[in-house]
This record gives structure tokens, sequence and C-alpha cells, in this order.
């Protein structure tokens, strides 16, 4: 039986199709936490909720044209991106200078030396205005965060994949994938030849491929 997940989720709401909007919202949240609080330790608690209401406002905003070339949670996940950087531009701890558009630095990084803006990129940083339309800068994707939020992203989906495991081979597997042991290694450490150890990952996978 397939399990409905955060990108069911997401996708039946952008299309107007049933879901169960409770669990949308609370796993979206949840999902939107995960990432914040691994790229943005230090905000306060309350902007990290801010955060989450500008991503999934967005999110809600954009609607059925997201899907064109996104799934419903990658969709997500680049809002969040969005909404992570427009609320690191206008927060400032306690003392700490505010950057202001007539003194900040003109700089560029550089990975970003030589890229050019696509137009979809620049349609979603666009704001319509009744004197003309204006471009927010902070929108933009850094390729780098990307990555990271990725990154992040990869671990959600170990660790619920893992949750499934048996107690041993869900560690060794932490350990060797995340962790970077050798098999050797994380074999030992739950009390496994290797051998035992590639059977028992083969028995999990095996299971998981059945209740796909």
């Amino acid at each position: 039986m397939h399990a409905v997940t955060l990108n069911d989720l997401i996708e039946a709401a952008l299309r107007e199709q049933p879901y169960n909007n409770e669990r949308l919202g609370r796993r979206a949240q949840r999902y939107c936490d995960v990432v914040t609080r691994h790229l943005c330790p230090d905000l306060p608690e309350d902007l990290h909720e801010d955060i989450f209401q500008e991503s999934f406002a967005e999110l809600l905003r954009i609607g059925t044209a997201g899907l064109d070339k996104h799934s419903g949670l990658t969709l997500f996940r680049r809002m969040i991106f969005s909404a992570v950087r427009i609320v690191r531009s206008d927060y400032a701890p306690p003392g700490a200078r505010t950057r202001s558009a007539k003194d900040a630095p003109e700089r560029i990084a550089a990975e970003d030396v030589g890229w050019t803006a696509s137009a979809a990129d620049l349609a979603r940083c666009t704001f319509a205005a009744e004197q003309g339309g204006h471009i927010d800068f902070d929108r933009f994707e850094s390729r780098e965060a990307a990555a990271a939020l990725q990154q992040v992203e990869d671990r959600i989906d170990g660790e619920r994949l893992l949750a499934r495991a048996p107690s041993a081979v869900a560690t060794a597997l932490r350990l060797i994938c995340l962790d970077g042991e050798l098999v050797e290694h994380a074999a030992e450490r739950v009390r496994m030849d290797r051998f035992k150890l590639y059977r028992e990952v083969a028995t999990f996978r095996a299971n998981l491929a059945a209740a796909a």
C-alpha cells in the first residue's frame, strides 16, 4: 500500500484535489522546521515560524503552475530557501548594524561569476507594482545553499527509511552512509561479521521494495 507522502499532499493541495489539510500543515511545518534549524540554528523561535508561514503562503500562491517543472516537495523546498534568505536579510541580532542598500558593498560570490538568471528565475523574483515592476534580488537562489538543502532533505529521507529497519541494520547504515565508516568497522560496531550484515541489509532492502 502506498503511504501518503508530503509530496503527495502538496501536489493534491496545489491541484485542488481532496487532501487532509491538517496533515499537510503539520507535516509541512515539521519538514520546514528541520530544514531551517539545520541552516539557521541561531534564529529566534518566532523567525522559524515566520519562514514557514512565508514559504507555505508562497507555495499556495504559485499553485498548480509550479508543478510544470518541479515536484511539490521540490517546489516547497525552493520556497523555504527563498523565505530563509528574506528573513535572514531582514534579521539583525541586537547591537548589530542593519545593512542598507546605500552602504552595502557590491560583491558577488565566486561560484556565481558568469552565472545568468534564467527566465523562470526572473519571473519568480519579479513583482508588479503601480509604478513599474521590480526584481527582489534576495529571492535568487544560491547554488551552494541549494546543495546544502538537498543534503538536509536526503538525510530526512534516509532517517525516515532507517526508522523502519532493524536496530542493528539502522545503526550500521547510519555509520556507513551518513558518517563514512567502512563496512568492516560498522559491522564490528553492531557485533556482526560483514557477510551477515550484507545479508541483513539485502533483506531490509527487499522488504522496502515489496512495500513500495
